[in-house]
């Protein structure tokens, strides 16, 4: 199963399992990147652009999450690459994690998308 984030709805949120970390992902309105929030450098959320994910071999695709690849993220001046994604769905807004069921207001997204990373590297 694979997701393109292209072709997901404003606000719609997909959840991701990794090797290491579970993250969530709100897609933003006109594709204008997500908000990530998981792994040990996203405690909260933060906006970011999803570039696509990489496998082991190198091949990268653009503005996709598939099984057995890495995702990759710009968020700042960073770019951040996850392990390995062994798991992904789409949420509904009656069936999202309890820290997400909230709704996601304008002044939210503004002050995600001020947000900047504190650190270098690779996320987990």
């Amino acid at each position: 199963m694979s997701i393109h984030i292209h072709s997901c709805a404003a606000f719609e949120t997909i959840i991701v399992t990794t090797r290491s970390s579970v993250y969530e992902l709100i897609v933003l309105p006109g594709h204008e990147g997500v908000l990530v929030r998981g792994g040990s450098h996203f405690t909260e959320f933060r906006r970011a652009l999803f570039l696509g994910s990489t496998a082991d071999d190198s091949s990268f695709a653009a503005g996709t999450i598939d099984i057995g690849r890495r995702l990759r993220f710009i968020c700042g001046d960073r770019v951040f690459i996850t392990s390995a994604v062994e798991s992904l769905s789409l949420a509904t807004r009656e069936c999202r994690p309890k820290p997400c069921a909230v709704e996601l207001s304008e002044a939210v997204v503004c002050a995600a998308s001020r947000s900047s990373p504190d650190v270098l590297g690779v996320a987990s």
